[in-house]
Formats: structure tokens, C-alpha cells, sequence
């Protein structure tokens, strides 16, 4: 989903003036972990405690919203980048820049239930997913097979 620079300007003020903000998820990179209709939390972005794992929502040049895992962060003629993953996805995002990052997600909402991230399963989830590479092989596989199941196309892997 595409938003355009005001919208995105609303975002950010909203963060900055009350702390956080609540989004719904749409999408599958993140799957299993946020799966659609999941209602996220953020909270304002603070570089000095991001660590590994963490799920940053961000937007790109187009105005795309993604929210995915914190990976590294790297120094690019002298500015910093961050480099950032969905669960599923087989490769890195391109590489971002901090202005781009409007918040840190601190908890979900699925089905009733709140999941945060400092959870010992959220934990335990994002050391696999960014220490395990295949993981997110086989992830992506069974969503193929699930999507083809579905609509009874042929699978892509």
C-alpha cells in the first residue's frame, strides 16, 4: 500500500505527539509472526536502542510502508543505512536511511491476544529468524504451497 508524503507526514507527527500509533498489518513477509488483519503498536524510533531483530516500520522513496527486522546497521560515505528483512522475504531490503524509520514496533494484536516483543517466544522468534537463514526458505515455501492450495495454480519456490 502506497501513501503519499502528507499522509506520511501524519504518521510521523502522530508517533511524536502521542508516543505511539496502531496500524493493521496487510501483508506476508512477515509471516507467521504478524499475519494479516494483526493490529501493530509503535513507538517512536530511537537509534541508540535498536538491536538485532527488532521490527522497524519505515517507508520507501515511492511511499510504501514496510515494517520488518532489524538487521545491521552499515556507514555509507559517512551516513549511516540500515539494513532491514521481512521474515519471509529471501533477501534484504535495500538499505535505508533514518529519517526514513517513523517507529519501533512494541506489540501486536492478534485475535484478542497482545504479543510483545520483549515476550519471551517474540524473543526467542526473532533470534531463529535472523540467525537461521533456511527458516526463511521454508517459510516462504509453505506460503507458496498454502497460496497454491488455495487457488489450485501451480507452486513457485
Amino acid at each position: 500500500m502506497q501513501f503519499n508524503k502528507e499522509t506520511i507526514s501524519l504518521l510521523i507527527r502522530t508517533i511524536k505527539n502521542y508516543g505511539w500509533m496502531d496500524l493493521p498489518s496487510y501483508g506476508t513477509s512477515m509471516y507467521p509472526f504478524i499475519q494479516k488483519g494483526n493490529v501493530c503498536r509503535f513507538t517512536a524510533f530511537n537509534s541508540k536502542d535498536v538491536r538485532k531483530g527488532d521490527i522497524l516500520l519505515y517507508y520507501t522513496n515511492c511511499g510504501q510502508l514496510i515494517a520488518h527486522r532489524f538487521i545491521r546497521v552499515n556507514n555509507r560515505n559517512g551516513k549511516l543505512t540500515f539494513e532491514l528483512k521481512g521474515d519471509t522475504n529471501l533477501c534484504h531490503d535495500e538499505p535505508i536511511f533514518q529519517e526514513q524509520i517513523i517507529g519501533k514496533l512494541v506489540k501486536i494484536h492478534r485475535n484478542k491476544k497482545l504479543i510483545y516483543m520483549d515476550d519471551f517466544s517474540a524473543i526467542i522468534w526473532s533470534y531463529i529468524i535472523t540467525s537461521v537463514p533456511i527458516t526463511s526458505k521454508l517459510l516462504k515455501t509453505y506460503l507458496s504451497c498454502k497460496e497454491h492450495l488455495k487457488t489450485g495454480s501451480g507452486i513457485s519456490v
